[in-house]
């Protein structure tokens, strides 16, 4: 390569941020030739500095492999290189990402282009070109380039953005997958390329603007084409493709579409390959094409939405065919002339509906090798007759369907070429001894079965058995004792979760000498065979969820070769491991959280493992700080130290020699003080961070000037105390962070605005910012980037202004938007009930008003979780549109809603919690609820419903929580009430776990898991219950129940059977118009915590067995006509006198006056009390204090009736509590002057 030239940076660097020509002082001097020494290493040295870090270039003989020429582009990333070979370019990235790369990259392309002429490959891969796609014109000087790699860049869409590549007349292959392109971004001149063979487009956006897609049409060169992921359906897939005459590859999996665009691909005489995964095929949808594509070698099918024979017929003509994968459907029977293809040698039909009625066409696929029937409804009888004859089978997979092991199985036997065999997850007790003839089973997988040592005699024939799993059966040590030794060619042996001990019986694992993983977790394992040390060749042991302690030590320091040992969630402390762990020196990777370990001592054991990889002692008790001795564990790839109970600073010294450090968690400790985050700025293979929960931390990532070397996937800070010393700001650095993914911030005392580079950022899927300070409108892009974004949770902050109405085209992938109590007014935006995956919505507490969106509730049939709850709306609740069918959670509490409750919501069958508390909502309790039946919390009070309540809600099997209190409800309490389950019997609300399971997103292993849906989509609700306010969630909540009917006019005796309901916690009656005695069945209430009766009419004793509820913490019966003797005893103890306070007759402690058996004088107290009563109400003082409150009421409701015509119910509400008011003050001002006066 020649020499650079001498070019003045500012002139070259116009598209370059800021900061990179401050950076650079717009220096005159070359930005490449200074660094012409870095290059004068030898050959042979750089290859084995940097050969580990290099990616595997493609084989190809044109190249010349003549050592490498590693040129750094300029001084401030020195951690980029240009790799040469022949005539072969890459830019590789070694240490991660550069802030300013794309600025250099324009640089470097402009001055070295012109000197490459002989060029053929170029990669570009993974790197951040988003600001130099205008550069790519100078990709024409490379006239002899055939191959080039974009792939995996920012290359925003813009019109015509790939023109430069038009003049590469030469060009053979062309990768641009996993970019943010549209249709406009590919030029009508892309078809100058007519030697363009390969062409790989998937993970883009090309559905959006698929008009312009006129540029492809012209390829007719193309022998491989990859639209998959871009958003196409029937209607934008390009028609032209039917001209691709020579085309042999075309994948177009993970779009949406029908099969309706067949048409368009029908001629493709050609084709070889086809990939249709992945979208929503129909029958109808390609029957009338797919006999058509003759030359089809491998056809994908799998997850579509196939049913009937009629579209699979049409696969008979595929003569050709030797892969068909159709998993994922909803088949239940093949056609029979499926059986004619002579040269299928892989078969996939799991996951669909099979039974024995798709057996008549297999048996004549003679050529097949690999037959896939995971998870359908076969039987034994389903599979004998026929699976004999397919002799060619090498590999059998029938996990997941109803065998049971019977002798119709021995159809099996048969199969003697069978090197894989899976039968997890059946019925399987025992099968035929017949299968012990299997003399090339390699591969058995038997787990989640109900197998015994009833099935041994036909194992100990496999010689050739390497894996087998046995994991989830009922096998006891003596049960695999006799005949597991035999297996002496086992490298794989699983036996999780089958009720092992660790006697002597298990001493037959032994001789199992080529072992190389075991597993025996989840277990009741104390102890292990002392042989099991001579299992020389053993390197993965997994030991953990057992009872291990110091017994189990003796037989763990002979395995030498052991690389990984996990042991989680044991009962070990620090003397049981301390003896033997230094002398496995050989680990690589050592799990042991969950246990009991705490002192310091331990950990340095740990440093002495200098192999080790990766550490995990999260979940343990240990204190003290980080032991300095970590720093010198310099393979260190993996740390997990999260929940334990360190303290004090964080070391920055022990991250400065951990080079290799990808993941680091610290959460949930004691940490303090000030931690710079700059520490990490050299470590630049880090992925993962997680330092959150440490609520006295200070994380400072301002104060020194560092450019960071790596590129986070994911960062967690929440909870800690984030760059207090420099204005609280969000992290600049996150800017420079290209492969961010997961960014959690909330709860760090963040203030100002919200950048929109980092809302809009094309990278971040989930972004935390709640309970910070942040405020302003909400905040606009200046480009519209295909954002990635799917959870958002900006709640808990101080946002103000209206939603953006085009919130579905910038955040186009939503699936759980969050900004509840922020500051935000006007109408919900009819825009986010286009965002199609959208699960979760909460805008509870702000101030927006009007109806809810038509849209929303009519078309977001994905929606699970929606809470509007404190807002000013109004209007109907339920429109005739209503169709959320997936919708679990409705929380619309707390604003000015009215009307009834429609039946409607009967679309929505999946609903467990409806909270419509504190509207104006009115008429009867709807007797079709039980039609719900998941419903488990129904929380209507503070309405203005009115009518009984209806006995169907007896049907309610799942109802945990009722609250019907503040209504005008009449007539009796249904006696039917001990019908609903979940108040007999504990019945937990799985609600969290619903909600929890919206993203199948991976974590790191051991970092803290909890998906964002997980955290942030917990249920919670507000109870008036012990006397106050409580606020329940997790697992309180699943497990809480409640009655409240308080508030209202109910009339009658309390129903005896509500004494079975022995697993209710709280029970408000209070505020009505209850008669008949205290009932004695309320002692059966086991569980009850809170139980209130105030305010009503009933008589008689309180029954003295009422003290066995021993979990009573509330108790009220006051202002009744209770009489007698009070229970005073046990849990009673601690109640005081507001308890009975307004029952004339009750008496004893703790009540201020003593009673006493039989006393003849108490007749005439009661006499002369009711003419004290009598003389009260009859005095002057009575009668005008009643005439003034009359006065003011009458007075001002006149007006109030006059003047405001909407709140006249509310009016009336406000009398009838001001006058109960009035009468209940009286009663106690009359007991007042009854015992002072007298």
């Amino acid at each position: 390569m020649g020499s650079s030239k001498t070019t003045p940076c500012c002139s070259k660097v116009q598209a370059c941020s800021r900061t990179m020509r401050r950076h650079h002082r717009c220096s005159t001097a070359p930005m490449m030739s200074s660094h012409r020494s870095a290059t004068g290493l030898h050959f042979a040295a750089a290859r084995r500095r940097f050969a580990a870090r290099l990616l595997p270039m493609p084989e190809d003989p044109d190249a010349i492999l003549d050592g490498f020429l590693i040129y750094f582009l300029h001084r401030s990333i020195a951690h980029f290189f240009m790799v040469t070979e022949g005539n072969e370019m890459e830019f590789r990235r070694v240490t991660g990402s550069n802030p300013h790369f794309n600025c250099v990259l324009v640089i470097g392309f402009q001055n070295a282009f012109s000197e490459m002429q002989s060029l053929r490959k170029l990669y570009l891969s993974s790197n951040n070109l988003f600001a130099s796609i205008d550069s790519l014109r100078a990709f024409s000087e490379i006239q002899s380039l055939r191959v080039l790699h974009l792939s995996s860049n920012n290359l925003y869409a813009s019109i015509d953005s790939l023109r430069g590549l038009c003049e590469l007349k030469n060009l053979r292959a062309l990768y641009l997958e996993s970019n943010n392109l549209d249709g406009r971004a590919l030029p009508p001149c892309l078809s100058k390329l007519s030697k363009l063979e390969t062409l790989w487009l998937q993970d883009n956006d090309l559905g959006s603007y698929s008009s312009a897609l006129k540029g492809l049409c012209g390829l007719s060169a193309l022998k491989s084409l990859d639209l998959s992921s871009n958003y196409f359906n029937d209607s934008n897939l390009p028609r032209c493709m039917g001209n691709f005459s020579l085309l042999e590859n075309l994948y177009l999996a993970w779009n949406n579409l029908s099969g309706h665009f067949g048409n368009s691909i029908s001629g493709l005489k050609r084709l070889h390959e086809l990939d249709l995964s992945s979208n929503h095929l129909t029958d109808d949808g390609i029957s009338t094409w797919i006999s058509n594509l003759t030359s089809l070698i491998s056809l994908h099918l799998e997850y579509n939405k196939l049913k009937g024979l009629d579209a699979i017929r049409g696969l008979c003509g595929l003569s050709a065919l030797t892969s068909l994968d159709l998993h994922d459907n909803n088949l239940n029977n093949l056609p029979i002339c499926m059986g004619n293809f002579s040269f299928l040698e892989y078969l996939n039909l799991s996951w669909n509906n099979l039974s024995s009625l798709f057996r008549s066409s297999i048996p004549g696929l003679k050529q097949l090798q690999q037959l896939h029937l995971e998870s359908n409804q076969l039987t034994d009888e389903d599979i004998s007759p026929w699976l004999s004859n397919l002799t060619s089978l090498t590999g059998l997979y029938l996990g997941n369907n109803k065998l049971k092991g019977s002798d119709n199985m021995r159809g099996l036997c048969g199969l003697s070429a069978l090197t894989t065999l899976y039968l997890y997850d059946n019925y399987l007790s025992s099968f035929p001894i017949c299968m012990g003839n299997f003399s090339l089973l390699e591969n058995l997988i038997l787990s989640w079965n109900n197998l015994s040592s009833l099935f041994s005699n036909s194992i100990p024939g496999l010689k050739r058995l390497k894996v087998l799993g046995l994991r989830s059966n009922h096998l006891t040590d003596d049960g695999i004792s006799p005949w597991i030794s035999n297996l002496t060619s086992l490298t794989d042996l699983n036996l999780d979760n089958t009720t092992l001990k660790g006697s002597d019986n298990m001493r037959g694992l032994c001789g199992l000498n080529s072992l190389s993983s075991l597993y025996l977790s989840d277990n009741y394992l104390s102890s292990l065979p002392t042989c099991m040390g001579n299992l020389s060749s053993l390197q993965n042991l997994y030991l953990s969820q057992n009872n291990l302690s110091i017994h189990f030590g003796n037989s763990i320091p002979g395995l030498k070769q052991l690389q990984k040992l996990h042991l989680e969630s044991n009962q070990l402390t620090d003397e049981d491991i301390s003896p033997w762990i230094s002398n496995l020196t050989s680990l690589t990777g050592l799990y042991l959280g969950n246990n009991k370990l705490k002192g310091s001592d331990t950990m340095r054991g740990f440093c002495t493992l200098r192999n080790l990889r990766e550490l995990d002692i999260g979940g343990n008790s240990i204190g003290g700080s980080i032991d300095p001795c970590f720093g010198n564990m310099q393979n260190l790839a993996y740390l997990n130290l999260h929940r334990n109970q360190l303290k004090g600073t964080i070391p920055s010294s022990i991250f400065s020699n951990l080079t290799m450090l990808n993941s680091i968690s610290i959460s949930q400790n004691q940490f303090d003080g000030l931690f710079s985050f700059s520490t990490f700025a050299n470590l630049s293979e880090l992925l993962y961070i997680d330092l959150s929960e440490n609520i006295q931390l200070e994380v400072e990532t301002e104060t020194a000037m560092w450019v960071p070397t790596f590129q986070l996937q994911l960062l967690l800070l929440n909870n800690c105390i984030l760059n207090k010393r420099t204005g609280h700001g969000i992290p600049t650095f996150i800017s420079t962070q290209q492969s961010l993914d997961t960014l959690e911030l909330g709860h760090t005392s963040l203030k100002g605005t919200i950048p929109s580079w980092l809302l809009y950022n094309v990278t971040i899927e989930i972004l935390n910012l709640r309970g910070n300070f942040l405020k302003g409108p909400f905040p606009k892009s200046a480009q519209h980037n295909m954002s990635r974004l799917q959870y958002l949770d900006i709640s808990n902050n101080h946002f103000f202004g209206e939603l953006p109405p085009d919130i579905d085209t910038i955040f186009p992938n939503l699936v759980a938007f969050k900004m509840s109590t922020n500051e935000l007014q006007g109408a919900i935006p009819l825009s986010l009930s286009k965002l199609q995956k959208l699960r979760t919505l909460d805008l509870s507490q702000n101030r927006l008003f009007g109806g809810m969106p038509e849209g929303l509730v009519g078309n977001n049939t994905s929606l699970k979780y929606l809470k509007l709850s404190n807002n000013e709306l109004h209007g109907n609740i339920l429109s005739k549109n209503w169709n959320m069918t997936e919708l679990i959670v409705l929380l619309l509490d707390n604003n000015e809603f009215t009307g009834t409750i429609a039946s409607n919501m009967l679309r929505s069958p999946s609903l467990i919690i409806l909270d419509l508390r504190g509207n104006k909502l009115s008429g009867f309790i709807p007797s079709w609820l039980p039609s719900l039946v998941n419903l488990s919390l129904l929380l209507l009070g503070d309405n203005f419903f009115d009518g009984s309540i209806p006995i169907q809600l007896c049907q309610l099997q799942n109802l945990h929580i009722l609250d019907l209190s503040s209504n005008k409800i009449s007539g009796s309490i249904p006696s039917c009430l001990n019908n609903i389950s979940s108040w007999m019997e504990e019945i937990p609300i799985q609600i969290d776990e619903l909600l929890g399971q919206q993203s199948e997103r991976s974590n790191v292993v051991g970092l803290r898991s909890d998906s964002f849906d997980a955290k942030y989509t917990r249920v919670k609700t507000s109870l008036i219950t012990k006397g106050m306010i409580l606020t329940y969630e997790g697992l309180p909540f699943s497990l809480m129940t409640s009655i409240d009917l308080s508030m209202n006019q109910l009339i009658g005796s309390i129903p005896l059977q509500m004494g079975k309901l022995k697993e209710l916690r709280s029970l408000n009656l209070s505020q009505n118009l209850l008669s008949g005695p205290f009932p004695e069945s309320f002692q059966s209430l086991e569980n009850i915590e809170s139980l209130d009766l105030s305010h009503n009419k009933l008589v008689g004793m309180i029954p003295p067995q009422i003290t066995q509820l021993h979990s009573l913490s509330t108790f009220s019966v006051a202002f009744n006509n209770l009489s007698g003797v009070i229970p005073y005893e046990k849990q009673f103890l601690t109640f005081n006198e507001s308890s009975y306070t307004g029952n004339h007759d009750l008496c004893g402690p703790p009540l201020p006056w003593n009673c006493s058996s039989n006393n003849p004088s108490q007749s005439r107290d009661n006499k002369e009390e009711e003419e004290d009563n009598s003389e009260i109400l009859d005095s002057p003082m009575f009668f005008y204090s009643l005439v003034a409150i009359s006065y003011a009421l009458g007075f001002w409701s006149f007006i109030a009736l006059i003047c405001n015509k909407n709140r006249r119910e509310s009016l009336f509400r406000t009398v009838d509590r001001c006058y109960d008011w009035v009468y209940v003050n009286f009663q106690l001002f009359q007991l007042y002057l009854k015992r002072h006066c007298n």
